[in-house]
């Protein structure tokens, strides 16, 4: 008697009841129509004999089709499975001749002298791999972004789906999902972390496409203005800080440089002859690396007042070079959510200003340039952005007595010799007459 292959029954659903996820990613060849196969170290030739074509019919509202896949396992042996799945919704196909044709489109993948590969491990378990492989070659600051979002959001999602089952509008329904509960920057990281994860996938061999490039997110929503402190503010919480913090949040507010910078600054990073703050490191969750980027690779000039400012700072530290310039009571790098907590929102919360973080200070010091009329590439070198158009967009806040002004100079241009309204009878009528 002829030997049965063994049969499997699932559809492309996330969780498949037939199908035992392997401790580790492994990959099988999966082969459809007439192919070669190994059956004990002899070669045969197996026909696909039975939907050929694939065997298309109506359940409830969708079609649905049928086909089987000879699919090759990392031992040799062989493995035949029939393939459920949803070709198309009734309403937007309604007739079969369009599903047939969606539905051969499809199979021409599993034609004959177009094996595919298919991995047959999870999105959790390659994710597992792709975090020991990947995600040491970032920084660390973006180490703990990409798995933050996975252990959060990806995961408990896609978690038990085959790599091979995630499509793009399955991602898209996700999205879409998320956008009701997320802003749209969140959004934008689910969707990054994702093709990431699928970029690797499809490098490593485990998928044939990135699913996360062709999905779209939701028109964004109403921008609110950030928090950005007035030169005025800024002095009255200085003389609320301890005097043991004041030094390094006036160096904060002056110069905008980021936390992460701020704390990793060693004396050697510090001339005062030249007035020169060297940026050549960070510090983020106990560890140093590198900075952000190229550009946040910046010499920061500082003025006189800082200059003496930070000349007193010294007399009171250590002499070492490589000694930190503010560091806690055991040498090392203060963390910057402790700062922000046990000492800003505290002095911040006692003058009734809005409790933020470091970033205030950065926008503050791209809003005071701006509004100085410095050039925008100078409020770029200063704040370390690769761009100008992340100087522009993000951090230069316009202040309404600006926006006044600046109305006012409008007005003045498209109506020089026009008095006020108040001075006008019948009030603007004139101005349009």
């Amino acid at each position: 008697m002829k030997k049965q292959s063994k049969v499997e029954h699932y559809s492309c659903a996330p969780k498949l009841q037939s199908f035992k996820p392997m401790p580790a990613c492994r990959c099988i060849l999966a082969i459809a129509g007439k192919g070669r196969r190994t059956d004990n170290g002899k070669d045969s030739v197996m026909v696909r004999r039975r939907y050929q074509q694939g065997h298309l019919f109506k359940r409830g509202r969708r079609w649905v089709a049928r086909f089987r896949e000879m699919l090759i396992q990392p031992d040799g042996s062989t493995l035949t499975v029939q393939r459920s799945v949803v070709v198309a919704d009734v309403r937007e196909v309604p007739t079969r001749g369009e599903a047939r044709r969606i539905l051969d489109n499809r199979l021409k993948q599993l034609s004959p002298g177009l094996p595919r590969v298919q991995a047959v491990c999870t999105f959790s378990d390659f994710a597992v791999k792709w975090q020991d492989a990947v995600l040491p070659t970032y920084r660390a600051s973006t180490r703990q972004f990409y798995a933050g979002i996975l252990r959060r959001h990806l995961i408990p999602y896609f978690g038990g789906w085959r790599l091979a089952d995630i499509r793009t509008p399955d991602v898209q329904t996700y999205v879409n999902q998320m956008s009701n509960h997320y802003a749209p920057s969140v959004l934008r990281h689910i969707r990054a972390t994702l093709s990431q994860v699928l970029g690797s996938a499809r490098e490593w061999g485990y998928v044939d496409t990135n699913s996360a490039l062709g999905v779209r997110l939701p028109p964004k929503g109403t921008v609110q203005p950030k928090v950005t402190y007035k030169p005025e503010e800024v002095r009255r919480l200085l003389l609320r800080m301890p005097e043991r913090y004041r030094t390094m949040v006036v160096l904060a507010a002056v110069t905008g440089i980021r936390a992460s910078e701020l704390f990793a600054l060693r004396w050697a990073d510090v001339d005062l002859d030249r007035q020169i703050i060297q940026i050549r490191r960070s510090f983020y969750r106990g560890e140093f690396g590198p900075p952000k980027s190229k550009a946040s690779e910046r010499a920061i000039p500082m003025g006189p007042s800082l200059q003496v400012l930070l000349a007193v700072h010294r007399q009171h530290a250590m002499t070492d070079p490589e000694a930190l310039v503010f560091p806690n009571a055991a040498g090392k790098p203060y963390e910057a959510n402790n700062i922000i907590q046990r000492v800003l929102h505290p002095a911040m919360r006692s003058l009734g200003l809005p409790e933020t973080g470091w970033r205030a200070f950065r926008r503050s010091v791209a809003t005071a340039l701006s509004e100085l009329r410095e050039p925008v590439k100078t409020a770029q070198k200063v704040l370390g952005h690769s761009s100008p158009e992340t100087t522009l967009g993000i951090y230069t806040q316009s202040v309404e007595e600006s926006q006044r002004a600046a109305m006012a100079k409008l007005e003045t241009l498209m109506f020089p010799n026009v008095p006020t309204l108040a001075q006008l009878p019948g009030g603007g009528s004139k101005l349009v007459n």
